[in-house]
């Protein structure tokens, strides 16, 4: 895979936690408590995250660091998004 094709992939991951959050907001909104700040934290936390990751994978040029850490990218994320890590931290202690 090329540089391009891991902007490509990392362009798709970040519609997707734009949509999924927009979501969020949305669902926050129509609520009757409203959006409050934890709310708003999450979500700009989520976007800090995949920039973090996306910075990690373009440090390097090999294709394995590259690979490796979009994988890890897509779970966290998928972790962080669900809330199933407040779940697996439960199951941990």
């Amino acid at each position: 895979m090329s540089k391009r094709a891991f902007h490509i992939y990392n362009i798709i991951i970040l519609l997707l936690l734009l949509f999924m959050n927009l979501l969020v907001l949305f669902a926050f909104g129509i609520s009757e408590g409203g959006i409050n700040l934890s709310a708003i934290l999450t979500i700009v936390l989520s976007f800090a995250l995949w920039g973090a990751f996306y910075l990690l994978q373009f440090m390097r040029d090999r294709k394995v660091w590259r690979v490796s850490w979009l994988c890890v990218m897509v779970v966290v994320l998928y972790f962080w998004q669900t809330g199933l890590g407040a779940s697996f931290g439960r199951w941990i202690v």
